[in-house]
């Protein structure tokens, strides 16, 4: 679907060198149909309006079919309208989106054979460098609801004007250095109106960077200490993957799925978090371990070459 396939054309740039592979950014049923009726294999991208059309399509009985859930589809009723019978492999994200979809669409899970398989970065790519604790704290993603920006603020003021606790000094500790950076567009302007009136309210107007949407994300990365990542929701994040593999490091809010995701961390490494005082906290803290990081992301498997080597061999079974 125009506008949401910026995830499919790694995984494209993967699988050319052992396939005839086609995108087709798709604007009507029309589309949908030519790519249906062009494959021998179809991969639908996302569980949504496109796989509904093309699972109910009737050329497409005979043809091999794959649909790859990321996440805001199963809070949808799009599962429920896919033709899941000419469905031959789901692949989700991570595990506990297929949870909550079982939770929410009952049912589907025991209909077609699924299997996880994480995101991925192109990890040859993305240059590692050794960081230690700072002052500038990125975050990374379009500004809406789901990213729970509001948290961010809160944060941001607890570690420069509020302040944490700090049981050594028996205190209070506050670092006005502190800078937020926000990479991200609007999606909704109400955001736009609440967070400018916040900041302002709150007395952040020295430490909170808006940077729209950037392009040059290489730059952007470049002095980051810490991603603070606020999203109520994810599925498997790649700008957390990102952000570990360049050796910063992650602050999480604990999302369900997150602990799964990132098990053995919260207590070791300390990088989940439930409370606001507890992420300024985390940031505060002196450890940081930023060959961990990166090392964690090529041992769980998160890299495209990883992902893409997956889907070959759902592709060739």
């Amino acid at each position: 679907m125009a506008g949401l396939d910026n995830f499919i054309d790694p995984i494209i740039e993967g699988l050319a060198s052992d396939y005839t592979v086609r995108k087709f950014i798709v604007r009507s049923k029309w589309d949908i149909f030519n790519a249906i009726d062009w494959g021998d294999i179809i991969f639908f991208e996302w569980a949504n309006e496109v796989a509904i059309i093309g699972t109910n399509y009737k050329n497409i009985k005979g043809k091999k079919v794959i649909i790859r859930l990321h996440s805001y589809e199963i809070f949808t009723d799009f599962p429920k309208q896919i033709n899941w019978d000419v469905v031959d492999r789901l692949i989700f994200v991570a595990p506990h989106i297929r949870d909550i979809l079982n939770e929410l669409s009952p049912g589907i899970v025991e209909k077609v054979e699924s299997e996880v398989i994480f995101n991925g970065v192109d990890i040859d790519k993305i240059p590692f460098k050794e960081r230690e604790p700072g002052h500038n704290i990125a975050w990374v993603g379009f500004i809406n609801y789901k990213k729970n920006p509001q948290m961010a603020l809160q944060i941001i003021e607890k570690l420069v004007i509020t302040g944490v606790v700090d049981f050594d000094v028996e205190g209070f500790t506050a670092d006005p250095q502190y800078i937020l950076h926000i990479a991200g567009s609007y999606q909704d302007l109400r955001y736009k109106i609440y967070l400018e009136h916040m900041i302002k309210e709150m007395g952040l107007q020295d430490n909170v960077i808006f940077y729209d949407w950037v392009d040059d994300m290489e730059g952007f990365w470049g002095d980051m200490n810490y991603l603070l990542h606020t999203s109520l929701h994810e599925g498997h994040s790649l700008a957390i993957t990102e952000a570990m593999a360049r050796g910063i490091k992650p602050i999480i809010h604990n999302f369900r799925g997150a602990r799964e995701l990132y098990s053995n961390w919260d207590s070791s490494l300390g990088i989940l978090f439930n409370a606001v005082e507890q992420a300024a906290d985390k940031i505060m803290t002196e450890s940081y371990h930023s060959e961990w990081y990166r090392s964690w992301v090529i041992e769980k498997g998160w890299t495209l070459e990883n992902q893409v080597e997956q889907i070959k061999e759902v592709i060739n079974e």
